[in-house]
């Protein structure tokens, strides 16, 4: 099993694993999935859709790609950001 990364970092809860969107919206492009018990790092959240009672989307450290947060356990503290552009990747 790999080291679990830096914190903050999330482990997928689901079952049947998540989708990476590409906006914090099931409506968004699905741009990847990872599977149940996979371990990523997260650089930030914000409030979005709701996916049953749970509104907090996280985005990927290193990728451009968004997860709800009902699916995925947090380890460490995700900062929150004010909206999705600032959220986005620099440069």
């Amino acid at each position: 099993m790999m080291p679990s990364p830096s914190q903050p970092f999330g482990t997928v809860v689901s079952p049947i694993g998540v989708n990476l969107r590409r906006y914090p919206s099931t409506d968004s492009a699905v741009i990847g999935n990872l599977s149940h018990g996979a371990e990523v790092g997260l650089r930030s959240k914000v409030n979005a859709q709701n996916i049953e009672g749970n509104t907090i989307w996280y985005l990927l450290r290193d990728k451009a790609a968004w997860v709800a947060a009902r699916h995925v356990d947090n380890t460490g503290h995700v900062p929150l950001s004010k909206d999705v552009e600032q959220a986005g990747p620099q440069g």
